[in-house]
């Protein structure tokens, strides 16, 4: 097994899943990679698994939460989402923290405001953290956020697309320099996506260090659909693990609200997943760190 492969905690948490670290180059097409553990010096290795074995990993019993986090903006509908959310989250009895933050008068200020929360937040606590959007309620509780020894978790579609909604960032010094990358680059960059300035800090941060992230599945969430193909998945899906029961419900209020947030803002030009580069989407997609990404080559080419 090579070096780092046989990590106590990372290989315990992927068990039900049988699911074993092997090297990049050595990877063959069995699943959706699930985790990859980035070693500067000594080569990549990724753990893949398929759908069934995700679900086993998903569901076996965990340890102690981490502490859940939001922000929301107060005189604004997310105000009272936000209290839906806290009421999910005291209903399975989860730590959270979530506290009002003035409108910074637009909807991609606000959203890069959540960087430097998350920064303040995660300095603040003794453990690791899981942001969680405050238009988002748990379903039940996300036991493969509990006792979890990845420094980074996320949903990552295509293998390249980051879907900050839910976000766990684990207690280690380079979490932390991640989440410094991250809160400047959206100080600096107010009109670009923080879910886009959040992948660029996590592959300039694995471009140098070692980091462990852990790929979750997108059918965690729920997403607004008939109520008709939640009864269908209930009965024809869950059962036989032909699908995830979702964990978080995504109510995707934004696309509702961003009118009314930007009702008073200067128009701006925004940036976000769909200018991505394909130069940096495959080099995402196939851990490739000798791309030099910087917000200008994102956006454009960075060979």
């Amino acid at each position: 097994m090579p070096p780092g492969a046989d990590d106590t905690p990372l290989t315990d948490f992927l068990a039900p899943a049988k699911a074993r670290f092997r090297p990049l180059d050595e990877a063959a097409p069995a699943g959706r990679i699930v985790a990859h553990l980035r070693r500067p010096e000594a080569g990549d290795l990724v753990c893949e698994a398929d759908l069934r074995a995700e679900i086993a990993m998903l569901e076996a019993p965990r340890g102690r939460p981490p502490l859940f986090v939001s922000y929301y903006t107060p005189d604004t509908p997310y105000e009272t989402l936000a209290a839906d959310l806290r009421a999910s989250l005291d209903r399975f009895g989860l730590p959270h923290r979530i506290e009002p933050i003035a409108s910074r008068g637009s909807w991609v200020a606000n959203t890069g405001i959540k960087a430097r929360f998350v920064e303040r937040v995660w300095a603040e606590s003794d453990g690791p953290i899981c942001w969680i959007d405050a238009d988002a309620a748990i379903l039940r509780p996300p036991g493969f956020l509990m006792g979890n020894p990845f420094d980074f978790a996320i949903v990552r579609r295509q293998g390249w697309e980051d879907i900050s909604s839910c976000l766990y960032l684990g207690k280690s010094p380079t979490v932390g320099r991640l989440i410094a990358n991250w809160s400047a680059l959206c100080s600096e960059h107010q009109n670009v996506w923080d879910q886009v300035l959040l992948s660029l800090a996590w592959f300039n941060t694995a471009k140098v260090e070692p980091l462990s992230s852990l790929w979750l599945n997108p059918g965690i969430f729920r997403f607004p659909r008939p109520k008709i193909r939640d009864l269908r998945d209930r009965i024809f899906y869950y059962p036989f693990g032909r699908k995830i029961r979702p964990y978080f419900d995504q109510k995707q209020a934004s696309r509702s609200l961003k009118a009314f947030i930007n009702a008073s803002a200067t128009k701006r030009d925004e940036l976000g997943t769909d200018d991505l580069s394909d130069d940096f989407k495959m080099a995402i997609r196939g851990y490739d760190f000798s791309f030099n990404a910087t917000v200008a080559t994102i956006f454009g080419s960075g060979r």
